[in-house]
């Protein structure tokens, strides 16, 4: 009968070597060290919360003393993988100061906001992560671009450590799979991904949880909000590209957290024949405005966010840019026209 452990590593993603090599490091720090701190970026998602829950409780049951500790309170739809983690949200935080200090889902220092100011000057940091716009700004830095989600590599990392997959970690990174494949209808839903999320779902992830809190748990407010944004949506550049915006008007009448708008990015990109999908929604600093992208048909709007100083993903990138939403709008389809779309 083949070992639970060998049956995972018939559908690795990764090399192993690769995972060895990194799970052997990562062991040596953990095992010289006394508190860990495990941390993601602003506007935490479903990747990075899910893999944060994931880690933490198998950190746990190594014996080490772990906390969690965000810039973002978590998504109202995530709270549910949470309850158990006791996630510190920024200015409250942990009192120990840590000696090591995982950094996941997140590709450049600057993006964890404040959550940087409570990061000891001599602490190691081990940077965990799938962005292929990845800093490498740790002490250790494991960038595996090719996988679905952070989530991948985590479950990756604890199956190479030897720790019990229990039903919480499996349904914190089956959250991580899920969210950040869209339901696995995104491009990066590969083989990999799927065999990962079935083992996870082996192991006693709640699917039906999942989907009743992250799916169909819509407030009659959020409801009110599509019906506003969705007068907003227009088509540019023959239609290639559509365009969604959020207002701060729009969120206060509707009683909406602007974190619990992340899915809406997934909407332009969903019409017919509409190649980029642009969402923007005004932020609560004046004239500063957030932007996804989303793409398909071979579109890389990473290098699009990267043009404002953003980035993330071929198919899937974010950055903030200062202007109204007119202005940026504007900005955006300008590169769009220039780097994707310029008759050849």
């Amino acid at each position: 009968m083949i070992s639970d452990k060998n049956k995972y590593k018939e559908y690795h993603t990764l090399k192993d070597s690769t995972v060895k090599k990194y799970v052997n490091e990562i062991q040596n720090i953990i095992k010289q060290c006394n508190q860990i701190l495990i941390t993601t970026h602003i506007r935490v998602d479903g990747d990075a919360i899910g893999s944060e829950v994931a880690l933490y409780h198998g950190l746990k049951k190594t014996g080490k003393s772990v906390s969690i500790a965000n810039n973002s309170s978590i998504p109202r739809i995530l709270e549910f993988i949470t309850h158990n983690a006791g996630v510190y949200v920024y200015p409250e935080i942990p009192k120990e100061k840590a000696d090591v200090v995982f950094v996941l889902d997140c590709p450049s220092i600057e993006r964890l906001g404040k959550i940087q100011k409570i990061i000891p000057n001599n602490a190691t940091i081990i940077n965990i992560d799938h962005h292929i716009s990845s800093e490498y700004f740790g002490n250790v830095n494991w960038v595996a671009s090719d996988v679905c989600a952070t989530g991948e590599i985590i479950l990756s990392l604890l199956r190479e450590m030897d720790v019990e997959i229990t039903p919480d970690i499996a349904t914190a990174l089956y959250v991580a799979i899920v969210t950040d494949t869209g339901r696995f209808i995104h491009s990066n839903t590969t083989p990999e991904a799927l065999k990962a999320a079935a083992f996870l779902l082996e192991h006693g992830a709640r699917h039906s949880e999942i989907s009743k809190f992250i799916y169909n748990a819509n407030s009659f407010h959020q409801i009110k909000l599509h019906s506003l944004a969705l007068d907003t949506l227009k088509l540019h550049l023959k239609n290639q590209v559509a365009t969604l915006s959020l207002t701060n008007k729009m969120l206060e009448k509707t009683n909406v957290n602007a974190m619990d708008t992340h899915e809406f990015a997934d909407i332009p990109v969903s019409i017919d024949n509409v190649s980029v999908g642009v969402l923007l929604r005004e932020m609560s600093r004046p004239n500063r405005i957030k932007v996804s992208l989303r793409s398909r048909n071979g579109y890389d709007v990473n290098a699009v966010a990267k043009k404002f100083g953003g980035g993330g993903h071929k198919y899937a990138a974010g950055c903030e840019v200062d202007g109204s939403l007119d202005v940026v709008q504007q900005l955006i389809l300008d590169v769009l026209e220039n780097m994707l779309f310029r008759e050849k």
